[in-house]
């Protein structure tokens, strides 16, 4: 399956992906229809709620903070039993980090995000990782524009799989084609919400510096031209020794998990 076909293009979404046929560890691959990553979901139609109904999906992990989820809140119509995990946080962390490093530039701004993320997010990373070892699948995980923290949730799981690193970033770097703006925030909503939600505020402060520009998908790489994924896996490295230790330490992720999960998550490169 290529790249465009592996964007699922509902009406509605932003950035929906199947994950699976990445080539990973002893020839395995990993198994398509069993997690999806995604963008903001508050303006599926009923056409695209039809379509998550249909695969059946049990768990929905969302990694945004409490104020995004405020102001696009998911009215979940994909199914009656679905779980819902991922810990909400208050966005005033990330927006600090963004504030004290916005005046030196976009891809500052969200190098500094990644170098958090392993932590602010690891209770929503083990609670995905545990509901893919309990077989709760198919599994969608999704942030605003399911790039960034999506990204790294993605870059995680691949990693733990086996998939090889060069295919890692090929797929994470898939966002910037992937992404549809229009569907992950409402600029009239936004403004309109400024006082009250202070994501809001940021990002209309934003808007009004820079304009809509500064909404457009962008080449996801830092300064010196290596993905901002690298930041993340480089502030894992500094903080806890290597991705490893990490999953242990932090998602509870031990030798024999890590097994399983690939037991569960990869099939035969010939069997689908």
């Amino acid at each position: 399956m290529t790249a465009i076909e592996r964007h699922i293009e509902l009406e509605g979404s932003s950035n929906l992906r199947d994950i699976g046929g990445y080539p990973a560890c002893d020839g395995r691959q990993v198994r398509w229809g069993m997690v999806y990553r995604s963008g903001a979901m508050y303006r599926f139609t009923d056409s695209a709620w039809r379509w998550m109904a249909e695969r059946g999906v049990r768990v929905v992990c969302d990694l945004r903070s409490s104020e995004e989820r405020e102001l696009s809140p998911t009215n979940w119509q994909g199914g009656d039993h679905t779980r819902h995990v991922g810990i909400a946080y208050g966005a005033k962390l990330l927006l600090a980090e963004l504030q004290e490093s916005g005046e030196a530039g976009v891809n500052e701004m969200h190098n500094s995000l990644y170098c958090i993320f392993p932590k602010l997010l690891a209770p929503s990373f083990k609670a995905m990782f545990e509901a893919l070892l309990e077989q709760q699948t198919p599994l969608v995980v999704h942030c605003s524009a399911g790039q960034d923290r999506t990204g790294l949730a993605i870059g995680l799981l691949l990693s733990a799989l086996g998939v090889p690193r060069d295919t890692v970033v090929a797929d994470y770097r898939l966002s910037t084609q992937c992404r549809r703006v229009e569907n992950e925030i409402n600029l009239d909503e936004l403004i309109a919400a400024s006082e009250r939600n202070a994501f809001a505020r940021f990002y209309a402060q934003v808007l009004k510096r820079r304009g809509k520009a500064a909404l457009r998908p962008r080449d996801l790489v830092n300064r010196n031209g290596q993905p901002l994924l690298f930041d993340a896996f480089n502030a894992i490295d500094a903080q806890w020794g290597s991705l490893a230790a990490y999953l242990e330490a932090e998602l509870n992720l031990r030798h024999e998990d890590l097994a399983r999960l690939r037991e569960l998550c990869l099939t035969d490169a010939s069997a689908q």
